[in-house]
């Protein structure tokens, strides 16, 4: 979840109207809005963000309104319809028909949507032998109106703007030409369907975000956006859907059971697999839709002034983009929207489509996962006689790693779990998801669960899965400012941490705690007061200053900690909200999310209770070595 924070929206900084500016926020912008809009809809854009810290809101503005002409390849033809053939299109759509005699289905399509800006498809596109092209041979036998609807222009796949730190792989090639952009046609582009068949499956969805290597990345910058834009649009049947990941980095390539898992929450026929297999596929395979969400689309022929010409070959480019867009989550769920309350409901959308998708798939999934809770609970010492009905019981998964952000003292934790609450039915476990070897083992391992303890990381995200009032003790980093402040973004408490917005306004318990400069296993004979410490902990010459990154380093937690978060949060019922806050406050917790009542109407919603801006900045202050 590193690089979440960094790129989400600016954030006002006080009530005066100064602004903070966060670092990326005019780039995201800018390659949201270099996409294709009509004109009605880049004003309210431009109004909704003309608030921005920089000078992209004009600039941006003014090529949303010059792209707005973009239309089809053969447009120019559509241009010179009657005005009443017009109509009798627009009547026969309005009927569920359209021109080539068969169902229209444009408005249930969410990638063809005008406020979708980082979404296309390409139409009646063929793959063989390493390359691209369109069907024309088809094309030869439909009306020429009919074939002037289908989207097929010249386009090219660039990967400059992938992150910095990743290196393009060069493998993904995608390079078609229109068929306009020549006059005689090749052999290449002759191929008839009988020599490369259509796929029974009508939609082909690649999908892209930086970053979706992470888990915890991917759920928030893909899933998050699709989810919204397929229960706008859903499709008439989950079979006409097939999913592909693009992971545009070269070293991270890996489809992990995660990324599937995830994908769950979506209606899609279950047949996931990565862009780099559909591009590498030996076999010529013709798709009627190819749809791309996750990417910047730029016309490469319109010049920096506006331009009144339709253009007859539309030549394109598209790059990698920062994240799926839908313009009303992503304004709700921005770090302002957050701290205004519930405004964010794409978090608990997701968790609850995942949720009742998986449900509906396995009628019985609710029995396998009784019977894991049960092997759990014998696995543990716990006789049958003891077990009881397993409902009563409390499973409390510690995320362990084998390598970075190890937990140190995991063994003492569960020790002092068995002695402190197995009276009280409470069962303390390792759960590593690295040892879940397939959708169905990480389902249950985190579905059997009624709480999760760990340390920021891609584990925790699956603590979505967890039933209703579940908790979350998110551990947070000590991070001292002054020393090497990476990784802030992973101990925020004034506002969510990347993992407190994947919980943000659902039914589960979500808690935070700071860990100290005991925490840490390195310089152990200098205190966080003394001098030197700050020299000791980034020594070169002993590899410290590489250990002591967040994202790197092993980690112990105090014991009480645990005990009293098992006690207060777990094992004691909460009445209300403001009785969940006084915990909180009292032991010094941050509620990132909680599901309580907040007085005698008993009726449950979400909650949240961040700490203010000075205790946040207190605290970082505090936890600072004396070093200059």
């Amino acid at each position: 979840m590193g690089h979440q924070q960094a790129s989400a929206m600016e954030e006002a900084s006080s009530s005066s109207g100064q602004k903070r500016e966060s670092p990326e926020h005019g780039t995201l912008f800018a390659n949201i809005f270099s996409l294709t809009f009509n004109d009605h809809f880049c004003m309210p854009i431009y109004m909704h963000h003309m608030h921005s810290s920089n000078n992209e809101g004009t600039a941006t503005f003014q090529r949303c309104k010059k792209k707005a002409t973009r239309l089809p390849v053969g447009a120019d033809a559509l241009l010179s319809k009657t005005e009443e053939d017009n109509n009798k299109a627009s009547d026969s759509k309005s009927q569920g028909q359209d021109t080539n005699g068969g169902s229209s289905e444009s408005s249930r399509h969410f990638w063809e949507q005008e406020d979708n800006p980082s979404c296309f498809h390409l139409d009646k596109i063929c793959h063989g032998n390493g390359e691209w092209f369109y069907d024309n041979v088809h094309n030869n036998h439909v009306a020429t109106s009919s074939i002037m609807l289908l989207n097929q222009p010249s386009i090219t796949y660039s990967s400059v703007d992938i992150p910095e730190e990743y290196d393009p792989d060069e493998r993904y090639y995608f390079n078609v030409s229109s068929p306009s952009a020549s006059q005689n046609r090749t052999a290449k582009n002759s191929r008839t369907p009988a020599n490369c068949p259509y796929s029974s499956t009508p939609y082909h969805l690649i999908v892209q975000s930086f970053y979706n290597d992470m888990i915890g990345e991917f759920y928030s910058r893909t899933i998050r956006g699709l989810n919204e834009w397929m229960r706008d649009y859903p499709p008439k049947s989950e079979e006409d859907v097939q999913l592909y990941v693009h992971f545009a980095s070269e070293e991270r390539q890996t489809l992990f059971h995660g990324h599937r898992l995830f994908l769950g929450a979506l209606p899609q026929n279950d047949k996931i697999d990565s862009f780099l297999s559909l591009i590498q596929n030996e076999r010529c395979q013709c798709f009627e839709k190819l749809v791309f969400c996750g990417y910047n689309l730029e016309d490469d022929n319109l010049d920096d002034e506006y331009e009144d010409d339709i253009i007859e070959d539309n030549e394109q480019t598209f790059f990698t983009a920062d994240r799926v867009v839908h313009l009303d989550s992503d304004y709700a769920c921005d770090k302002r929207g957050f701290r205004r309350g519930n405004r964010c409901t794409a978090y608990n959308h997701i968790r609850q489509d995942l949720l009742s998708r998986y449900e509906r798939k396995d009628p019985l999934l609710q029995e396998k996962i009784r019977e894991y809770r049960h092997n759990i609970l014998l696995k543990n010492g716990v006789t049958p006689q003891q077990i009881g009905d397993v409902d009563e019981w409390k499973i409390v998964g510690l995320t362990d790693r084998k390598a970075r952000r190890v937990w140190l003292n995991i063994n003492e934790i569960i020790h002092t779990c068995e002695t402190k609450f197995r009276h009280r039915k409470v069962v303390c476990i390792k759960v590593n998801v690295e040892e879940a070897n397939s959708i169905q083992a990480q389902l249950l391992m985190h579905k059997s669960l009624n709480s999760m303890i760990g340390i920021h990381g891609a584990q925790l995200s699956h603590g979505v899965l967890l039933p209703q009032d579940g908790s979350i003790l998110e551990i947070l980093p000590w991070i001292p400012r002054n020393i090497s402040d990476y990784g802030e973004w992973t101990a925020t408490t004034d506002r969510p941490t990347p993992l407190g917005e994947i919980f943000h306004g659902t039914t589960l318990n979500h808690l935070g705690f700071r860990l100290g400069r005991e925490s840490v296993p390195m310089c152990e004979h200098l205190g966080w007061s003394d001098k030197g410490l700050k020299a000791c902990l980034m020594n070169e010459t002993n590899d410290n200053h590489i250990k002591f990154n967040w994202s790197d380093r092993d980690f112990n937690v105090d014991i009480d900690m645990i005990s009293k978060f098992i006690s207060l949060f777990l094992l004691k019922e909460i009445p209300n909200c403001s009785r969940m806050y006084k915990r909180a406050e009292e032991n010094d917790f941050v509620i990132y999310n909680t599901y309580c009542s907040k007085g005698e109407d008993k009726v449950k919603r979400a909650k949240q209770y961040f700490h203010s801006r000075s205790r946040a900045r207190q605290y970082q202050n505090d936890s600072s070595s004396q070093d200059d």
